[in-house]
């Protein structure tokens, strides 16, 4: 009987550093990374798929890799590791973004569209294509994290994140060091947004499941993460900055 192999599985939630960290197993893995681009949710066959291109296949990533989904299968150990962020940053970081890019919907409707995101993003499971039809459910969400996600980082605290993440990995070939990318070069969309109290207040009230989860993952996850790692955690901190390159934009909330 084959061994199982251990694969790295990224869930990628919109920004919350996302790109940054797809460099980082790009450049940790050459070779051996592959980003699912699945329709939906990500699923045996496109890992199936991705493993007959990169027959060392270490690492997957992508919006439709999830922890309710179907990849854990042919052999495959699947170790799932996200990012949150706090879902009002979060949310208006998204739709500067896409305003940037293609979007045209003023922010309201946009925003009735993608609330609770994080939470609807957690919820999927094999059989949802559709982001939008998912209801949000922050117990759901958080049974997925605690069952299924074997590290989340904090993207407000990226580079200590970055160092624990490293050591839960546990292969030397991972390296955290990075240069951010996808970081906006103008907020004035998000400048906007948060100036106007009542739009605040709506974004908050769109995003109560998101809410639930996020603080989950502040007051349990990842303080048990902190407390796991141990007493070198702030050298080991300064010894990653000390590594980055310079002038080095840090991934904040932004």
């Amino acid at each position: 009987m084959t061994a199982a192999r251990d694969l790295l599985a990224y869930v990628h939630v919109m920004k919350t550093g996302g790109q940054t960290m797809c460099d980082i197993l790009r450049q940790s893995f050459p070779g051996r990374h592959c980003d699912l681009q699945a329709e939906g949710v990500a699923n045996a066959d496109d890992l199936r798929f991705a493993a007959r291109c990169y027959p060392r296949l270490r690492s997957v990533a992508g919006h439709g890799v999830v922890p309710l989904g179907a990849l854990g299968r042919d052999g495959w150990r699947v170790r799932y590791f996200m990012f949150a962020r706090e879902p009002l940053a979060r949310c208006v970081s998204h739709y500067q973004y896409r305003r940037n890019k293609d979007e045209r919907s003023d922010f309201e409707p946009w925003l009735e569209r993608n609330s609770n995101y994080l939470t609807r993003f957690l919820c999927r499971g094999r059989a949802d294509r559709e982001l939008a039809r998912v209801v949000p459910d922050a117990a759901r969400a958080i049974e997925a994290i605690d069952r299924h996600v074997g590290f989340v980082g904090l993207q407000e605290r990226f580079d200590e994140s970055l160092v624990m993440l490293a050591r839960w990995v546990g292969d030397p070939d991972f390296d955290p060091a990075y240069r951010a990318r996808n970081v906006a070069r103008s907020g004035t969309v998000r400048g906007g947004i948060l100036s106007d109290p009542r739009l605040v207040e709506l974004i908050r009230e769109h995003h109560r499941e998101d809410d639930k989860v996020y603080r989950h993952v502040c007051d349990v996850v990842y303080p048990r993460q902190v407390a796991a790692y141990g007493p070198t955690l702030a050298a080991d901190l300064d010894a990653l900055r000390a590594r980055l390159q310079a002038p080095q934009t840090r991934v904040v909330a932004r």
